[in-house]
């Protein structure tokens, strides 16, 4: 799943809001609650001091920012509170998540209480933690039209029964009912994808499944894209208990559709009933390391404590109590006043970093599994736009114009790594990219002034570059693109009360390309929502918006684990908001989704990388803090650089 990277208040997002958990817009982020303040938020970032550079630490899987929290003794029991910003906090406890709901939010509650059958990340690496998940990886046979799940055994539910064979069935005959009563019902929903992609499923055994797909996928693209989908995957559910549609009603047979549609229907109003979560027999009936206790329906606080009847390990040790803030600047006082023990940091709040250190708390960070990066509109017709971003040498001639490490140093305060691609480098990954760690365009003002001029413009640093040369030779501008022709276009970011980081990368490449190359960028703000809603090709009812925007700067893009830019770059995608449309990266993608060759998404991703779909930015990242009473191993805490958390592994020192 990707989630949406956006910010609703100022500074920083506590959360993460996401359209579709396949992809999710972004701006960084910083942990909160129960979810890494940002699986998916564009926060606002602002400055700060010079801090520790980041250091890649190959066992943990990406760059650290600053240092871990150092593990300790366990001591048993506890409590520790954690925060989370008023308007980005649980709405739905469900497992079978709609679109409206699909959120960091309410995809870490879930992940709590109901142990995914594929859970992620690992640490920070962008694959499945075999530890935390239900089953060991599925098998692909019959020519990857067949996978075989093998669930661990000792997993229970509340009422003694063991998670089974049969428990998978009915978590995808109500996935089936759901979307079949209407795609918005499910988040992840692909037409054609999972689950309507399924023949047939079946217990091969008491703990074994067998899926047979219609057509045959890459082994990555299923794990990764379709099972897992990050904690919106398939789940297991307690199929002796919710198969009824109504509390204290007759149990159903889930595998007759009618039915199976009366249950989901009644599971998802009641999913909507926050008030009585912590008392319904239904949502008490879990099997992941947590059980819920309270939950206040106005402030949206809530408690977990360890669920006694969990299968597996580590078992979690803490009662987490979760309050809500009403700003990342009353959190963050919260955090200085010794009343909160976990909460997010802006980069504008790094200054405040050594007094944090004083009162006991660590300070880290990391980039996440995603890329930040400006929308380009191909449909832009004002100045030509459309006709001259067309153009692949004159998007990388501009993507050469943006200094990276310029960036990260003064916008970032060392709080951001180099990405010059669809799949970042930092947090490791088999899929990575030889694009994401060698820049296919390197900063160079003077080569992007070269390679104008070899195309036939007249370039004029400090003024106005125009195309003198038309035509579609190679010494020409291009298809479209009349004598006098400017390069000229409107670039839009989030208002500065928002994200500081955003104005700031973009107004130093709007300095650098009016400057050393005659490149006239007109900078702009709206809100989050304005941009990824007015500013968007694929909705039609922003069209009047089109030629109003060349750029839209809102953040980026949280990727799925196996990072095929599917709905993202190919045409009629959902998150293609400028209408990218290239035959080879389409193929490429193709490829991607339904060959079996391993190097098939790296392939496609390299491409990209060289096509500039978008321009891209450095990859900010994900700032948290944590009290220096809290113990666990290290990759438990790098998994919030991930927009994630996994709390049964922490403890409180001795």
């Amino acid at each position: 799943m990707r989630f949406q990277r956006e910010s609703s208040s100022p500074a920083r997002s506590g959360g993460v809001a996401v359209t579709r958990a396949r992809r999710g817009l972004m701006r960084g982020v910083s942990v909160t609650a129960a979810v890494a303040a940002g699986s998916l938020a564009i926060a606002a970032c602002g400055g700060g001091t010079a801090a520790v550079k980041n250091s890649t630490s190959q066992a943990l899987g990406t760059s650290l920012y600053g240092t871990l929290p150092t593990p300790g003794t366990p001591a048993s029991g506890g409590s520790i509170t954690l925060g989370q910003i008023s308007g980005q906090t649980p709405t739905y406890i469900f497992p079978i998540t709609p679109g409206s709901f699909t959120n960091t939010q309410n995809g870490q509650l879930i992940s709590d209480l109901f142990l995914p059958i594929y859970n992620g990340p690992n640490g920070a690496k962008p694959e499945d933690n075999t530890q935390l998940s239900l089953a060991a990886p599925p098998v692909a046979s019959n020519g990857d039209k067949t996978y075989t799940i093998t669930l661990k055994q000792g997993f229970k539910w509340a009422n003694g029964q063991p998670v089974d064979a049969n428990d998978v069935v009915f978590g995808f005959d109500e996935l089936l009912a759901a979307v079949k009563e209407s795609p918005a019902n499910w988040g992840q929903f692909v037409p054609g994808e999972f689950p309507l992609d399924v023949t047939s499923i079946k217990p091969t055994g008491k703990y074994t499944v067998q899926i047979n797909l219609n057509k045959a996928y890459n082994p990555g693209f299923f794990l990764y894209n379709q099972l897992q989908d990050t904690n919106y995957g398939l789940f297991a559910l307690p199929s002796t208990a919710w198969n009824i549609d109504k509390l204290g009603g007759p149990h159903l047979d889930y595998t007759n559709p009618a039915n199976a549609k009366k249950i989901y229907d009644f599971l998802n109003a009641q999913s909507q009933k926050l008030s009585t979560w912590a008392t319904s027999p239904i949502w008490s009936d879990v099997d992941g390391p947590y059980k819920l206790s309270s939950f206040n329906p106005t402030s949206s606080a809530y408690t977990l404590v360890p669920n006694p009847n969990y299968g597996g390990s580590p078992k979690a040790k803490l009662t987490l109590n979760v309050q809500t803030f009403t700003s990342s600047t009353a959190e963050f006082d919260a955090l200085k006043s010794g009343t909160l023990d976990i909460g997010g940091l802006d980069p504008s709040q790094l200054s405040q970093v050594p007094t944090l250190k004083k009162d006991g708390f660590t300070v880290f960070g990391g980039p996440s599994w995603g890329w930040f990066g400006g929308i380009i509109n191909f449909k832009d017709t004002a100045n030509d736009f459309n006709h001259v971003i067309a153009q692949q040498y004159i998007r990388g001639a501009i993507q050469s114009l943006i200094d990276a490490p310029a960036i990260i140093k003064a916008v970032y305060k060392g709080a951001a790594v180099n990405s010059y691609g669809p799949t970042p480098a930092a947090p490791l990954s088999p899929y990575t990219s030889t694009a994401s760690t060698t820049p296919t365009y390197p900063y160079s003002p003077a080569n992007a002034v070269k390679v104008l001029k070899a195309h036939g413009w007249a370039v004029h640093p400090g003024g106005q570059t125009v195309c003198a040369k038309a035509g579609t030779a190679a010494n020409e501008c291009g298809a479209g693109i009349p004598v006098g022709t400017p390069i000229k276009f409107v670039w839009a970011n989030l208002p500065q009360s928002t994200s500081t980081t955003g104005i700031g990368e973009s107004t130093i490449l709007a300095s650098t390309a009016k400057q050393d190359a005659g490149i006239d960028i007109e900078l702009t703000s709206k809100t989050f929502n304005f941009l990824t809603s007015n500013y968007n090709d694929q909705n039609p009812a922003a069209a009047k918006y089109t030629n109003d925007w060349g750029v839209n700067n809102y953040g980026g893009l949280f990727m799925n684990y196996y990072p095929t830019q599917d709905g993202v770059w190919n045409p009629g995608g959902g998150f293609n908001l400028g209408d990218f449309n290239d035959p080879t990266a389409n193929a490429l993608i193709k490829a991607s989704v339904f060959s079996a060759n391993a190097k098939a998404v790296e392939t496609e991703n390299n491409y990209e990388a060289k096509a500039v779909p978008v321009f891209f930015f450095p990859d900010q990242d994900t700032l948290s803090v944590v009290t220096d009473k809290l113990g666990g191993p290290p990759a438990s805490f790098t998994i919030l650089t991930q927009q994630a958390t996994q709390p049964q592994y922490w403890y409180l020192k001795k």
